[in-house]
């Protein structure tokens, strides 16, 4: 009964494309985690990239801020500190300010008639 079974060309078709179909759905399965996985793999690159620029710059803060012209620009504007040599000049706030006086701006009354409003409310202007 067995090598009937095999004999017949019908059942060997058709476990051939139950086997095809598994291998399709197989690769297919395979190729959508390759897609994604390639699309992390740019994703991580670009973020490396970021990560190294960043650290690039980073680093070359560090040198400036350990160097002496660092040191030196820290001390004369947030210090606010002199070599020897220079001359402080200090600003001072003057002692009587003199107060600007405004003067008022005179103010027109037009005398408007009350037939007038009625007039622009149901005619417009």
């Amino acid at each position: 009964m067995i090598k009937k079974i095999f004999k017949d060309k019908r059942v060997l078709l058709i476990a051939l494309i139950v086997i095809l179909v598994l291998l399709l759905v197989d690769f297919n399965q395979r190729m959508t985690l390759l897609t994604r996985m390639r699309r992390q793999e740019k994703e991580l690159h670009e973020r490396y990239a970021q990560l190294e620029s960043t650290r690039t710059a980073l680093e070359t803060e560090l040198v400036y801020a350990q160097s002496d012209q660092a040191v030196e620009r820290w001390a004369r504007e947030d210090a606010m500190m002199i070599q020897s040599g220079d001359i402080p000049i200090v600003l001072l706030q003057p002692a009587n300010p003199v107060p600007t006086q405004s003067i008022p701006e005179p103010v027109i009354i037009e005398h408007v008639q009350k037939w007038e409003i009625w007039q622009a409310l149901f005619l417009g202007d």
